[in-house]
């Protein structure tokens, strides 16, 4: 599997992930196309004298009491990044019909504008959507492990099965954009010839979506009908239509970053430090502010300045970590970093390094969200 930054905020129990492969279940009620006998004795006599017992008999068949359950496991919205791929929500589907169905899966983006569920407006569209099938043998997603579905086969009464929607998020994404996704299940079964509402199995093919039977009429003692009991939702599912859907999110998280370059003239062959000017032998330290404004850190930062034209470097004058209020640095501030990328000075999580040709190099290994990385270096004007 690619690991992704999905996973970041997806720290779901393997003990839940796990019962999507269950040794045993909760069959909800009676199962459809059992038959309920009663019977009914009597005895009497005829002139003191005891006659044979009379029975009577009534049977009827259960119907199929049909409800699907969708929740989204994730709890939040989960977090990604621009260009990553298979990122994954968390579902859980259970079958609380009193038969074996097939559930026909239905997963699409949410429309953009929407409001989302856990919070924002959905703006972006996940690519490449898919289902996967969790097998429960490790927890969360693993493409190597799991199974591509389109929809999932016989499902016995009250199991339940983990899906993920994988998915990814294109590279033009940015910082705060919002992505719904929705998983629909619809229950669907294969009708038997013998008429009497009953449904088989046929391991490996998606059934045709199953229908309410006698909708206007009594009860049929010997038919199997089909009932929708599946419940409204203040997420927007509907009353008995044989089917349940849930939603969930990801919420794009990411770097935002700007450069700023200024310089300072720190002294001048007439003035000294006294307001110098940029006259030829004056010393010009440049600043170089890197702000990172968006929600997550910066990773691997790498800063590379070509001396200008008319200048020459100053050996040694490199520093990183300088100090300084905005996009400014205090003159002379930062952790000294020498020419070259070895060394005790390269023993910090900062690096200096000059090519000795024309390009001055400062690394820092992350920028925190909302934070700021200063580097200085100086030339002498020619």
């Amino acid at each position: 599997m690619k690991p992704s930054y999905a996973q970041l905020r997806l720290a779901v129990a393997a003990g839940l992930l796990l019962a999507s492969v269950p040794s045993a279940y909760a069959a909800p009620g009676t199962s459809a196309n059992t038959t309920v006998t009663n019977t009914v004795d009597v005895d009497y006599s005829v002139g003191g004298v005891p006659q044979t017992q009379i029975q009577a008999t009534s049977n009827f068949k259960v119907d199929r009491k049909v409800d699907l359950i969708v929740t989204n496991d994730d709890g939040a919205a989960v977090d990604v990044v621009p260009n990553s791929t298979d990122n994954y929500l968390t579902f859980t589907v259970t079958n609380e019909t009193n038969d074996i169905v097939d559930i026909r899966l239905v997963v699409a983006p949410q429309p953009v504008g929407g409001t989302a569920v856990y919070g924002g407006t959905d703006n972006i569209d996940v690519d490449n959507i898919a289902l996967w099938l969790e097998d429960g043998t490790t927890a969360g997603f693993q493409d190597t492990e799991d199974t591509l579905i389109t929809f999932l086969d016989e499902v016995p009464a009250g199991a339940s099965n983990v899906v993920y929607v994988v998915g990814d998020i294109a590279a033009s994404a940015a910082n705060g954009d919002v992505a719904s996704v929705r998983l629909l299940a619809v229950a669907a079964g294969d009708v038997t010839t013998d008429v009497n509402g009953v449904y088989t199995a046929t391991n490996g093919t998606l059934a045709a979506d199953l229908a309410e039977t006698n909708t206007g009429s009594a009860d049929n003692a010997t038919f199997v009908d089909t009932v929708f009991a599946d419940l409204s939702t203040a997420d927007g599912n509907t009353d008995e239509d044989g089917q349940q859907f849930a939603r969930g999110q990801f919420d794009v998280v990411t770097a935002s970053i700007t450069v700023t370059k200024s310089s300072l003239v720190a002294d001048d062959p007439i003035n000294g430090t006294t307001n110098p000017k940029a006259i030829p032998g004056a010393t010009i330290e440049y600043c170089i502010d890197v702000n990172n404004t968006g929600s997550v850190a910066a990773g691997s930062i790498s800063i590379a300045d070509v001396i200008p034209a008319n200048t020459t470097y100053v050996p040694g004058s490199i520093k990183s970590a300088a100090t300084g209020t905005g996009t400014a640095c205090d003159l002379g501030s930062g952790t000294g970093e020498d020419d070259n990328n070895a060394g005790a000075d390269e023993t910090d999580t900062d690096g200096g390094n000059f090519d000795g040709v024309d390009t001055v190099t400062v690394t820092t290994p992350s920028i925190g969200a909302s934070s700021r990385f200063k580097a200085t270096f100086q030339v002498t004007v020619d």
